[in-house]
């Protein structure tokens, strides 16, 4: 993962999810050989990351070009989930699923 800063916003793309899916493919591997991770290793969701709040400071004012485009999710706990972030202009985060609404 990138250290926070502007160069940490990467789009969304095709091949985003499909590291996404790799990720998951990998974990589930993992889980069918019975290799364990203890649960205090596991991430949690971070709170300055939350979907309605502004994009902390530490990753300084992101360039006009991913204003309100997909982005792939800074949170480590939604490394292993299909979701992507869009920031609007006053820099709020919101999170979407990359999931079929169907």
């Amino acid at each position: 993962m990138l250290p926070p800063g502007p160069d940490s916003l990467k789009p969304f793309t095709r091949e985003s999810l499909a590291a996404i899916e790799k990720r998951i493919a990998d974990d589930l591997v993992r889980k069918a050989k019975q290799i364990e991770v203890l649960e205090e290793n596991l991430p949690k969701p971070n709170n300055g990351l939350e979907a309605g709040k502004n994009l902390p400071l530490i990753y300084g004012d992101p360039p006009p070009s991913v204003i309100a485009v997909p982005l792939e999710d800074l949170d480590p706990y939604y490394r292993n989930q299909k979701t992507f972030i869009v920031l609007n202009k006053g820099k709020a985060i919101f999170r979407f699923t990359a999931t079929p609404a169907y």
